[in-house]
């Protein structure tokens, strides 16, 4: 009944030729050629999607108990708890939060180990990493694991090529296309020896679907962040202190740990917080993490609550995904804090505008416009984000005078 249906749709949308197109695409498994940098001539490139799964383990409860005194410190000291808009957090606040809210109120130190630790098959990542919508369609979908395998190797491709590894392969009729197909674990293993760092994570994100090598596992988010974290090193002079705005699970601040980054700190809501904390402890044991209200110390991960940002000077802040969703007037507080605040903004951030969440009428913001109305921001590079199609990167260097 219900393919039956979605076949009654499809001709509706478009008739019989819709139909036809989109059963060819699903039996190749060509996708949508807007959705990847990359060409499929020979179908679904080699490789394997695994699910990490994860068990709760000694410590672990009291690493959720740390994290559940941070969460209560942060809620009885958070300014401005009744905001006058409405951005794409606020709907995921209400939809996706409940059941972690509730055991973070609760205190419930066990439960919420039970539930960190795979929290992929959860709704709380939704929109920050694989959250339980997707863990549900890709187990029951060999075309969506296909496809998803795809992206990642995609993606994979195109750090390499960024990198100068592979050639960057040019779009163009009767030019063979190979990126795709090239060994994975070769292209792991030079792009780590390029950078001169591990490149996997542990494996520490229960219920989460990731690309499978021989020596680890990858997905895009891991990628993406390991591409902006080997962008700073680039660009920017070792050891100084960095700030993220809306750090997802932290995964920046984990690479650039490894290339020499000591001072690191994370600035989101508090919930936010709560995922951020528990997915550093668990990935970096040996390196000291401090949550909100601890003893502070130099040489720190530090994840602490949004309003605690113009509170300290930084040598660069990032901001990567999470500035269009937010409200105007906040992001242009923001920008004036940073200032202030820094020497250096970078932005990896999406230009597409479309819709803050289903039934919205507000529309992702266009990060350089605002700080063009700002002011005081000198732009010192703009291009295309090598591993996700419209997604722009920006390095900006502030102005003396309005510091």
């Amino acid at each position: 009944m219900r393919t039956y249906k979605r076949f009654k749709s499809i001709i509706e949308e478009g008739g019989g030729r819709l139909l036809v197109r989109k059963i060819w695409m699903r039996a190749t498994a060509r996708y949508d050629t807007n959705y990847f940098f990359h060409e499929l001539p020979h179908g679904v490139p080699p490789g394997e999607l695994e699910e990490i799964s994860i068990l709760v383990g000694d410590g672990d409860e009291a690493i959720a108990e740390r994290i559940i005194a941070a969460f209560h410190r942060a809620i009885a000291d958070e300014e401005g708890a009744s905001k006058s808009y409405i951005d794409a957090w606020d709907n995921n606040h209400e939809v996706y939060y409940g059941e972690l809210l509730d055991l973070l109120h609760s205190r419930d130190s066990l439960g919420l180990a039970y539930y960190f630790a795979n929290m992929h098959r959860r709704k709380s990542t939704y929109g920050i990493s694989g959250s339980v919508v997707e863990n549900r369609r890709l187990k029951r979908s060999s075309f969506l694991r296909d496809k998803e395998l795809t992206w990642m190797k995609d993606i994979l491709v195109s750090l390499a090529e960024s990198l100068g590894i592979l050639p960057f392969e040019a779009v163009v009729p009767y030019v063979e296309k190979k990126n795709m197909y090239i060994d994975s674990d070769m292209l792991a293993e030079k792009i780590s020896k390029y950078m001169g760092i591990e490149i996997f994570l542990p494996p520490v994100e229960g219920g989460l679907f990731k690309l499978k090598f021989r020596e680890g596992f990858l997905d895009y988010r891991d990628m993406w962040s390991l591409y902006a974290a080997w962008r700073i090193n680039k660009n920017i002079e070792e050891g100084i202190s960095i700030a993220e705005i809306g750090g997802g699970l932290g995964k920046v601040a984990i690479y650039t740990s490894r290339f020499g980054f000591k001072d690191y700190s994370l600035f989101d809501l508090p919930i936010m917080n709560a995922m951020t904390a528990w997915h550093l402890i668990k990935s970096l044991p040996g390196q000291a993490i401090t949550l909100y209200g601890e003893p502070n110390r130099e040489d720190v991960i530090r994840v602490l609550p949004y309003w605690l940002f113009p509170q300290k000077k930084y040598g660069l802040v990032l901001n990567q995904d999470s500035f269009p969703e937010i409200e105007r007037g906040v992001i242009e507080r923001y920008l004036r804090d940073i200032r202030k605040a820094t020497k250096y903004f970078l932005s990896i951030n999406n230009e597409h505008q479309a819709p803050l969440f289903p039934g919205s009428e507000g529309r992702n913001l266009v990060v350089p416009e605002v700080i063009e109305k700002v002011g005081g921001f000198k732009r010192v590079y703009r291009f295309p984000f090598w591993l996700r199609k419209g997604y722009v990167e920006e390095l900006y260097e502030i102005s003396p005078q309005s510091s």
